[in-house]
């Protein structure tokens, strides 16, 4: 860099504007978060099935009321 040319000066800092994407930013890993809970609790599920039917028990399903 030259000492002798200026900077061009930066642009303004749009507030609403950046606070509009973290929101959404937030909203996404909130997402996330709550659908990979609800992936490890299916597969936890699906491993009891499999551990129940493995042991050769016939009753592992819950029965639909």
């Amino acid at each position: 860099m030259s000492e002798g040319r200026p900077q061009p000066p930066e642009p303004p800092v749009d507030e609403g504007h950046r606070n509009l994407v973290n929101l959404i930013a937030a909203i996404f890993v909130l997402v996330l978060a709550i659908l990979a809970i609800w992936v490890f609790k299916s597969l936890d599920e699906h491993r009891k099935l499999d551990n129940c039917l493995a042991s050769g028990r016939r009753d592992c399903l819950p029965l639909s009321d």
